[in-house]
């Protein structure tokens, strides 16, 4: 890596230029704030910003705001944090930088994570390794072009977390406009258009029960489960669903070799207990089914009417469920559920249109998926190129790294010198009491 950097940059270890503070638990700990007091910084202040006791200053290990404070211990050992001002408890260790930017510093450690929190030592709890932490090469550039590195860290990351902010709100208008479609092909909006000059009857109340068979699941005896494929595929919940998406199809995970009640391929499967009661999937084979599923088979009406109309009814349906911890629906609920249904000429093409939104809707979810994964991974190639002397350019006007360096080992070896036994200094007139003091003592005429 030495041979990569910029001729006027140096690669000393972090020891080098780092000093260190481990944090202690105070003498006095407080849920509530009081006089004299400073936000404790554990773990979870220092991750997640969450404030919940209160500490002495007299007693406590004291981080300024600017100082970098590391997690020491635990599973979140190596991730460091910035710009919290308090009191550090015994899991947090403070950086102090010598005239290197605290800024460059922290970008640093905050691209070494994942190495850090995976080269550990401790047995139960880990810890961060001194040895790994100390021994990691820092790419040091001269001070000038450090502040110009910071600067332009601070431009990119701003960029980014503005990015970030604009694609974090994709899925919510994904979900809504999925929902709005769903909602505008039930009530006839959707299709409202289409339906002008044609000669079409109108559409008619109906409840689940007239226009679909409903079957209730039962449990066959748990002795009869096998995971080896013995007997009938088995759904007994969201286990067996295919994935988030509603309309994606059962997966085999559990078969039994007694099986009660059964659905067919293509049959729609609403749970009807817990807290997934409402949820849909299609039955992607034919199945026995457990009590906390129910199968739907159109009969009077198109089956994909039937799953798009059961898709907008998720939330309504747990809402309708009794129990309040444990909710739940009965075969004479679903039966009675009621459901308007349009001509079948209106189904099909309320069904073609729902398919050509969602999928239009689908490749926008993955054309986001994509570029959220690019997004995800700018910041450490922005990390890398900065650390490689690539991303500000250099300046003959900066000096050289190695002279910064003489000056922190001076510093260094100046913090490291033994101190002696300081040189008292008397008057004449005192010299009684000069002959009780120490040897090394001055006398000075007035």
């Amino acid at each position: 890596m030495g041979k990569e950097l910029p001729k006027n940059w140096v690669l000393p270890k972090l020891k080098q230029i780092v000093k260190y503070q481990k944090g202690k638990k105070p003498k006095i700990l407080s849920e509530v704030e009081f006089e004299g007091s400073v936000p404790y910084l554990d773990i979870r202040a220092f991750e997640k910003d969450e404030i919940r006791r209160y500490a002495d200053k007299e007693s406590s290990t004291l981080i300024e705001k600017d100082e970098i404070g590391i997690v020491w211990d635990g599973a979140r050992s190596g991730w460091v944090s910035k710009n919290k001002k308090g009191a550090v408890g015994s899991t947090i260790a403070i950086l102090k930088p010598q005239i290197v930017s605290s800024e460059l510093l922290y970008r640093f450690l905050e691209s070494k994570f994942d190495y850090l929190n995976t080269n550990t030592r401790g047995i139960g709890i880990p810890h961060v390794d001194p040895t790994v932490l100390w021994d990691l090469d820092f790419p040091l550039p001269p001070l000038p072009e450090q502040t110009r590195i910071v600067a332009k860290l601070d431009q990119l990351f701003g960029q980014l977390e503005q990015i970030n902010e604009s694609l974090d709100k994709i899925p919510q208008l994904l979900k809504d406009f999925r929902q709005q479609v769903l909602t505008q092909a039930v009530t006839g909006k959707l299709t409202e258009e289409w339906r002008e000059g044609r000669n079409l009857d109108k559409w008619s109340p109906s409840l689940l029960g007239k226009c679909c068979k409903i079957t209730m699941g039962q449990s066959p005896p748990g002795s009869t489960y096998n995971d080896i494929g013995e007997g009938v595929p088995l759904i007994n919940g969201p286990v067996e669903f295919g994935g988030i998406d509603p309309f994606s199809k059962t997966k085999k995970v559990k078969f039994t070799t007694k099986p009660t009640k059964f659905c067919e391929l293509n049959d729609l499967l609403i749970c009807v207990r817990g807290s997934t009661t409402g949820r849909i999937n299609i039955s992607g084979f034919r199945a026995c089914i457990g009590r906390g599923v129910a199968a739907i088979k159109a009969e009077k009406v198109l089956q994909d009417y039937v799953n798009v109309f059961m898709r907008l009814q998720y939330a309504k349906i747990l809402s309708m469920g009794t129990g309040s911890t444990f909710p739940s629906i009965s075969g004479d609920f679903l039966k009675k559920y009621e459901i308007s249904i349009p001509p079948q000429l209106e189904q099909q093409e309320i069904i073609k249109r729902v398919e050509s939104l969602f999928v239009k809707a689908d490749a926008i979810e993955q054309q986001y998926q994509t570029l959220k994964q690019k997004i995800d991974n700018l910041p450490q190639a922005i990390l890398h190129k900065a650390f490689k002397g690539e991303l500000v350019p250099q300046l003959e006007s900066d000096g050289d790294a190695r002279e910064l360096l003489e000056e922190i080992e001076g510093l260094r070896k100046q913090s490291l010198k033994p101190k002696g036994k300081k040189s008292k200094t008397y008057k004449v007139e005192d010299e009684m009491l000069g002959r009780v003091a120490e040897d090394s003592v001055n006398y000075k005429k007035e």
